[in-house]
């Protein structure tokens, strides 16, 4: 599998927790699909958390031509706490998620560096212990065949992991084919040769 065409996302909302130098540094991860599920979570944790001192942020939500992001260092130092969130999202080849780290100063200043490190490692813990889902990025094809070709295509697509569901049938079955991005070229050539083989009568097209 074509891992440009997978990333990981989470599954249900998770949290960790640390200290440096009696600051307290809490990690929350949620799913997030959209920019406007992030910031309802976000609203929902600094009203939970009203009396912390930041609520640092960073979003990632969907993929290649639609990923969008951002972040926010809220009160601390420029690009201290919301970038290193945001690199920590990236390199773990996460999206769809957004994390907030809650963090209530403890007295003791961490400066530049030591920020930066705190909210990495915050923004990390709770990526490695929450549990993370893969999910794979298909393409929804519409294929009208006929009824005695459905088995053919069928054990072609099981061998590619692609779903296929029944849609209808009149004088052709209708079928719902739905494609891994990664193996879409195979797929494609598959349906050419399936083509042929029953003399144009299979058809399909993108949904």
């Amino acid at each position: 599998m074509d891992e440009g065409w997978s990333y990981l996302h989470p599954e249900k909302e998770f949290s960790t927790e640390f200290k440096e130098k009696g600051s307290r540094f809490i990690g929350f991860l949620a799913p997030a699909e959209t920019q406007d599920e992030a910031m309802d979570f976000l609203d929902r944790l600094r009203r939970s958390y009203h009396d912390a001192t930041h609520h640092c942020w960073a979003f990632r939500v969907g993929w290649t031509d639609n990923l969008e992001s951002r972040f926010s260092d809220d009160g601390e130092p420029s690009r201290t706490a919301g970038p290193p969130i945001l690199a920590s999202i990236e390199n773990a080849g996460v999206s769809d998620a957004c994390i907030v780290v809650v963090r209530y100063f403890g007295g003791t200043k961490l400066g530049t560096g030591g920020l930066i490190r705190a909210y990495r490692t915050a923004a990390r813990s709770v990526l490695e212990e929450a549990p993370l889902k893969k999910k794979i990025l298909c393409s929804d094809w519409s294929v009208e065949l006929p009824w005695g070709a459905q088995g053919i295509l069928r054990h072609q697509a099981e061998k590619m992991g692609i779903r296929i569901s029944e849609k209808g049938y009149n004088e052709l079955l209708t079928l719902q084919a739905s494609v891994p991005r990664s193996s879409e070229r195979e797929f494609l050539k598959f349906m050419e040769n399936l083509k042929d083989s029953w003399k144009g009568a299979v058809t399909w097209r993108s949904k």
